[in-house]
């Protein structure tokens, strides 16, 4: 027979190429000069370096490992063990799992208190709803605008034909404080409507 390549050895042997490099490179068998396997002297070196009293692998060729008797088999990672627990984990798992577990427990826990503090706020009357002090702003702020823009429509009939500069001041402060009085009488009102009732 002929030199053959890597690939016609192999479909020869009933390996894999794969295999047929690795035995070329480890020197379980040899090549010619040109690169080509000689068949029967490469199935002597094959037989001779392999342990037939071993299964072989069907795909690499090599003899398969034989695992210790009287050993457990491993258990992949992250995999539970065939004898663990009930709960299917075990112990070393299971605080692997606690460990993980703890920080987004903690963030949960933090998250619950501040919204159950916000909670409490509100039903004591210390917050309000967002809207509801909007809507306040905005009467509070249009109030003030139109008790401000009324002051001259308001005064200037009655000082018009004052020259006493103290009395026109003093008619303007009172004017003054009784925007002042009346803004403040219907914050009290807003207040008192958008102020949530404790819980009975």
């Amino acid at each position: 027979m002929s030199g053959l390549s890597i690939r016609a050895y192999a479909r020869h042997r009933g390996v894999s190429h794969t295999a047929v490099r690795k035995a070329l490179a480890n020197g379980r068998i040899t090549a010619g000069d040109d690169g080509l396997i000689d068949a029967q002297l490469a199935d002597r070196q094959w037989a001779s370096a392999t342990d037939v009293t071993k299964p072989r692998n069907s795909v690499a060729g090599a003899p398969k490992r034989r695992r210790a008797p009287h050993t457990a088999a491993e258990p992949l990672q992250g995999m539970p063990s065939p004898h663990a627990g009930a709960n299917g984990a075990t112990d070393a798992n299971a605080a692997r799992l606690a460990a993980s577990y703890a920080p987004s427990r903690g963030m949960r826990e933090g998250y619950l208190a501040r919204i159950a503090k916000l909670e409490y706020e509100q039903m004591a009357g210390k917050l309000i709803d967002a809207d509801e002090a909007r809507a306040a702003m905005f009467v509070t702020a249009r109030l003030v605008r139109e008790n401000l823009l009324g002051i001259p429509s308001r005064l200037a009939p009655v000082i018009a034909g004052l020259t006493d500069r103290a009395e026109i001041q003093r008619l303007l402060e009172q004017e003054i404080s009784t925007c002042l009085a009346e803004l403040a009488n219907t914050a009290r009102i807003l207040k008192a409507t958008t102020k949530p009732e404790l819980p009975s």
